[in-house]
């Protein structure tokens, strides 16, 4: 499959959370960010909807990031930032039988 690498024009950043563990009081400690990996990516929306939970209006959004191919682990339990909203990672492929590329696809939820 061919890709113009001029598509991939959009900056993301790949982030792991590391778990922290309790403080003295029992309390959890916030996860620290990892940034995996920053690269540029293709992006595209995949789907949208809005919906009702419990009485609160919410943004459903699935997005597709299209980078070049990485040796470097990214799976489902790390998320993608792109214009300073966190995306859940739903799936990771590679793109095509090259392995030039590898598409991942997200779901963003947000409350409105």
């Amino acid at each position: 499959m061919y890709v113009n690498p001029g598509e991939l024009n959009k900056h993301i950043q790949i982030i792991q959370f590391i778990p922290e563990g309790v403080n003295s009081n029992g309390f959890p400690i916030p996860p620290t960010e990892k940034i995996i990996r920053k690269c540029w990516a293709k992006v595209s929306n995949t789907s949208g909807s809005e919906i009702i939970k419990a009485n609160s209006e919410f943004a459903e959004a699935k997005k597709r990031f299209l980078i070049r191919f990485t040796e470097t682990e990214i799976n489902t339990d790390m998320i993608v930032r792109y214009k300073g909203k966190d995306h859940d990672i739903k799936y990771v492929n590679p793109y095509g039988d090259s392995k030039e590329y590898m598409e991942i696809w997200t779901d963003l939820s947000e409350r409105v």
